[in-house]
This record gives C-alpha cells, sequence and structure tokens, in this order.
C-alpha cells in the first residue's frame, strides 16, 4: 500500500494518492474546492473513474462503464461530490447546460436552461424539442414525426419492404 501527500501553501494545492491492490486514487484540488481533479483506476481490468469540478462553474464525470456527464454551473456538486440527494433533487433546478453519453447503448442527452431545449439521440432514434416542448421532432425506425403547439403537422411512416407485405 502506497500513501502519499503533497501539498503547496495549504490550501492552494493539494495531492493525495492511494495505491493499493486494485486500486489506485488520486485527487488534486486548488484552494480546497475551487478546483477537484479525482481519479480512481482498477489496476486490474485498467477502468478508471474520473471526476472533475470547478466551483461553481461545471462538473465532469467519467463512471467506470464509460458514462460520461457533464453540467453547467454546479453549486453544491463540488463541495458535497458524493451526495446523491444533491444530483437528483438540486441539480436541474440550477443547471444551465447538462449532457451526458452512454456509450455503450450509444444514446446522448443534451438540455438547456431546463428543457428550454432538449435533444435525446440513439443508434434507433432522434428527439428534439424547443421551447418546452411546442416544437417537437422526432425520428426512428417508425417513421417522422413533426408537432407545432403540440398539434401534429408530419407524421410519416416508413415504407413496408417487400417481406413485409408477403
Amino acid at each position: 500500500m502506497l500513501i502519499l501527500t503533497d501539498w503547496y501553501l495549504w490550501p492552494v494545492y493539494k495531492f493525495n494518492r492511494v495505491k493499493s491492490t486494485p486500486l489506485d486514487r488520486s485527487r488534486m484540488r486548488i484552494l480546497l474546492f475551487l478546483y477537484s481533479d479525482t481519479i480512481q483506476k482498477n489496476t486490474e481490468t485498467e477502468q478508471y473513474q474520473r471526476r472533475r469540478d470547478f466551483w461553481p462553474l461545471y462538473t465532469h464525470r467519467h463512471d467506470y462503464n464509460g458514462n460520461t456527464y457533464f453540467q453547467m454551473f454546479a453549486p453544491l456538486e463540488p463541495i458535497l461530490p458524493t451526495s446523491k440527494s444533491v444530483d437528483r433533487d438540486y441539480s436541474p433546478v440550477w443547471s444551465v447546460w447538462r449532457s451526458e453519453h452512454n456509450p455503450t447503448t450509444g444514446s446522448k442527452s443534451q438540455s438547456l436552461l431546463w428543457n428550454l431545449y432538449r435533444r435525446q439521440t440513439t443508434p434507433e432514434s432522434k428527439k428534439c424539442s424547443l421551447l418546452f416542448g411546442l416544437f417537437q421532432y422526432q425520428s426512428g425506425t417508425e417513421g417522422k414525426r413533426v408537432r407545432l403547439f403540440y398539434i401534429p403537422i408530419v407524421n410519416t411512416k416508413p415504407f413496408a419492404t417487400k417481406a413485409e407485405v408477403k
């Protein structure tokens, strides 16, 4: 087990590292919570988890499965990094931009100003909405759909192939 702690003009700069099979964890902080960069790596599987926070501007996370999450404006997340209730209950209130990506399923989502603009994509479909859903666009294997003020404007179904007709 290796434990390393380094600091200069505390609390200006602090670095911690713990290396114990199979975990290798390092954290670098500047001015306590102003900037924090934490990396946890599984040395056996080479998978890693990383979290970067720059208070109060953003938080960025990458988990062991490769999922990424970015949030612009994060006043409590850097101070309470392990609080699930802050992420679930309060983050949507003050976040200006949120972005998530799941490489396993290929899905992505982006949101601006409490879903004033929202976009979701998967390998099979795309959804986009503006002005809290007053304009909606959706496309996928079932066809395309456009709505304006919740009224369907375009609704197309894909053409049937010869195998489906028989």
